[in-house]
């Protein structure tokens, strides 16, 4: 993957009219025709004259009508209040629930479409999807590596998240916005599915064959053609490793969904 997006914050441009700030903390906006919409809203607020400036930049004069968090954890919001303050519509689902069906967003150039997508992360996720550019915001549904989910992990909370990916990646979208880190492509949400059943499958062995935790810890290690994903040696593939474990050996999760 490229440099850690930490050190070096960087905007993107995934089409016309479209921009991405590439960081720990992912912000976008696109300009659907006389109007714009903005994905997600960071958790420093200090960065708010920084945000601005480059959407200005970007964009011009093109006024920014709506703002959509794809869940309402701090590090998605913190701006929320900055884009109010401007005259953009809060979308979200608590602020404004979208319902089952979506909510589509449209000016003279383009058009998003809003959708709930509950089950991987949070119970409130969203994505944002642009048909037109093969382009999608996923919030946190997709961790580069990390098993996102906010409850226990269980067969059944399994299932949904795999479920939920699947939905994600029958859009195949060719460019992939996550809450955190890199743009991806749909590519690497198939690999993380594959990865998430296989570790769930060898774990559930290790454990039947009498390994310890610490044991299976250690054994784990990264799949080689995973090796170089944003911050996945660092700590995210150890955690994803206990995760399974604990919840294996609890007997919540029995077998891969």
């Amino acid at each position: 993957m490229p440099d850690d997006p930490a050190e070096r914050p960087t905007i993107l441009t995934v089409a016309d009219g479209f921009f991405v700030r590439q960081a720990v903390d992912t912000i976008g906006w696109v300009e659907l025709g006389g109007t714009a919409v903005v994905v997600d809203a960071l958790e420093e607020a200090h960065l708010e004259e920084e945000v601005f400036a480059a959407i200005a930049e970007t964009l011009g004069d093109v006024p920014v009508r709506y703002l959509v968090n794809t869940h309402c954890h701090g590090d998605h919001v913190a701006l929320n209040a900055a884009f109010a303050r401007r005259g953009a519509e809060i979308i979200n689902q608590r602020a404004a629930p979208v319902g089952p069906e979506g909510r589509w967003l449209e000016g003279t150039r383009r058009r998003v479409q809003i959708l709930p997508m509950p089950g991987c992360h949070t119970p409130e996720d969203v994505v944002v999807l642009s048909p037109e550019d093969r382009a999608i915001f996923v919030g946190d549904i997709f961790g580069w590596g990390l098993i996102n989910l906010m409850g226990r992990l269980t067969d059944a909370s399994a299932a949904g998240i795999v479920k939920t990916h699947e939905k994600v990646i029958a859009f195949d979208a060719a460019t992939v916005i996550c809450g955190h880190g890199p743009v991806c492509t749909t590519g690497e949400l198939r690999r993380w599915v594959a990865y998430f059943r296989q570790l769930i499958a060898d774990v559930a062995a290790a454990i039947a064959a009498g390994r310890t935790d610490d044991q299976i810890v250690a054994d784990a290690a990264p799949p080689a053609d995973m090796a170089d994903w944003w911050r996945f040696r660092q700590w995210k593939h150890a955690d994803s490793v206990s995760k399974v474990v604990r919840a294996v050996r609890a007997g919540h999760l029995t077998a891969p969904p």
